[in-house]
């Protein structure tokens, strides 16, 4: 191995692209150069944050992601190696000179979709974490809530009425008593009589939205988003070759003025949208909005999957109408799921679509994987007819609804005068924008080191943006914890608005 190399990597830190994105694409292109040896030890990621003067977290970061894109190993207690290709002697019988090695990487249908992970951000298990972290990110259902005893004994009435029976394949469809019970569901809802061969149940909304891309989506397509939005679903879409095109959300929810302007000038495939308590922001549009997203869908001849991931997490009034119920003309697509408000590991979602599309989904859903387990949706149809879904939905609105407003009280008190959040309705999370000085990947950092985690704004635009912005969840943790979580930030995020605003400037350092 050759000895230390000097490489240059200069951050540009009024970038939107985040600092361990920019030392990535450095290392990435110096080894595509072919300045690195095969095997070569890079510097220790703690060694490369003190020439670059960065948090080492984000040293850990670039390193990772290199990891993922195949040009890093890291050797435990060695440090971290290049994997760079090495061509191989010539031997009878094998690949002719100059031949490059065998490489999987190069097969991947889009590597670029798969380089700077937004997941990193929803999660700190990269991160030295205290172990009784204050959790104010995920939204996820709390276990401590699960009705598991409930649902025990369904299971087990299931088994001993159904018989072996029960765990043979399924129809691709679903159940047909679930099935049943969601249409009786929607008819509450507001969503008027649906046809159960509209009705299938699919592995939780985002497999849903995962087959919606599948049968609509050719690659290139345009597909409008709200920004910010919910990770998982602009990932999914990306990865079924949409080109994301980005709304912003207001308010009173998604710019209805923007997505007009968009639609008068470029033709787009749907829209994804969450209309109630929405993932981040838990902004919901009010019925004058509805009938105006609706008024320009039939106008420009939009097509409309709507998300209503948690929608049954009201604090206050009636469960909101979807957009499903006051759809004319079969525009609209709806997703809805039980991981948010019960079982995430059950799996169980479901999906209405216009009829013409059913035999057409039928199949692909059959391609993908045959259908979903008919024990777990017996089970909880059983759940449901019983009441111990009304019962548990009662007692979660009540613990978040409390939740909810010591967050709120918490942020009054400790978060600066600049910053704004929402004041949602319901759902799990609310959006928070602080001043422009606070850079909150930096944040997440140090925050994660100090026993507070949350999911930094950048993690929700498919585009870009969302710098100094935060997602907080409420469900996760007790009134007394969460209070105890913001003060700590507001703390922290004082500390960083004390410091100039001027900001440093880029740094120019060798990596070796």
């Amino acid at each position: 191995m050759s000895g230390p190399r000097s490489l240059s990597i200069r951050i540009d830190r009024d970038s939107r692209v985040p600092a361990y994105q920019q030392i990535a694409g450095a290392i990435r292109d110096a080894i595509h150069a072919g300045r690195f040896d095969d095997g070569e030890r890079l510097a220790s990621t703690r060694a490369l944050a003190a020439r670059l003067g960065i948090h080492r977290n984000t040293a850990v970061a670039a390193y990772r992601s290199l990891e993922s894109a195949g040009l890093l190993r890291a050797g435990v207690g060695a440090g971290s190696f290049v994997v760079a290709p090495v061509m191989p002697a010539a031997v009878p019988g094998e690949a002719a000179e100059g031949t490059p090695p065998f490489a999987w990487r190069r097969l991947l249908r889009d590597p670029q979709a798969l380089e700077g992970d937004p997941r990193q951000w929803l999660s700190a298990r990269h991160l030295p974490v205290p172990p009784d972290a204050i959790q104010l990110t995920g939204a996820i259902a709390e276990r401590k809530q699960f009705p598991l005893e409930d649902l025990a004994g369904c299971l087990r009435a299931v088994l001993d009425d159904a018989g072996p029976g029960i765990l043979d394949y399924g129809p691709t469809e679903g159940d047909e008593r679930l099935r049943e019970w969601i249409v009786e569901q929607l008819r509450e809802w507001g969503a008027g009589e649906i046809d159960i061969e509209r009705v299938f149940i699919v592995s939780g909304s985002q497999q849903g939205l995962d087959l919606i891309g599948k049968l609509l989506l050719a690659p290139g397509d345009a597909v409008v988003l709200e920004a910010p939005t919910y990770t998982g679903a602009f990932l999914s879409l990306r990865h079924a070759g949409a080109r994301l095109v980005t709304v912003p959300m207001g308010e009173a929810g998604l710019d209805l003025d923007a997505l007009e302007a968009l639609l008068e000038h470029e033709p787009v495939k749907f829209l994804y949208t969450m209309p109630c308590f929405q993932n981040p922001t838990g902004i919901s549009l009010g019925s004058a909005e509805r009938d105006r997203l609706l008024g320009l869908a039939r106008r420009y001849r939009l097509a409309i999957i709507e998300d209503h991931y948690d929608t049954d997490l009201y604090y206050s009034g009636q469960r909101p109408r979807p957009l499903l119920g006051d759809d004319r003309e079969g525009q609209v697509i709806h997703l809805g799921t039980f991981s948010k408000i019960l079982f995430p590991g059950l799996r169980i979602g479901w999906l209405v679509i216009p009829a013409g599309l059913a035999d057409s989904l039928r199949q692909i859903r059959w391609a993908t994987d045959l259908a979903s387990a008919t024990l777990a949706q017996r089970a909880l149809e059983r759940f449901c007819r019983a009441g111990y879904l009304d019962d548990h939905l009662r007692r979660i609105r009540r613990v978040n609804a409390r939740r909810l407003r010591a967050m709120l009280r918490a942020l009054e008190e400790h978060f600066p005068a600049a910053a704004r959040w929402t004041r949602p309705g319901g759902g799990m999370t609310l959006w928070a924008e602080l001043p422009a000085a606070v850079d909150t990947v930096e944040l997440f950092h140090q925050a994660a080191a100090r026993g507070v985690l949350f999911s930094p704004g950048i993690a929700f635009y498919p585009n870009g943006g969302g710098r100094n912005a935060m997602r907080l969840s409420f469900n996760r943790e007790s009134e007394a914890r969460i209070q105890r979580g913001i003060a700590l930030l507001g703390e922290m995020i004082a500390e960083r608005l004390s410091v100039s605003e001027k900001g440093r400037p880029a740094l120019e350092e060798p990596l070796l």
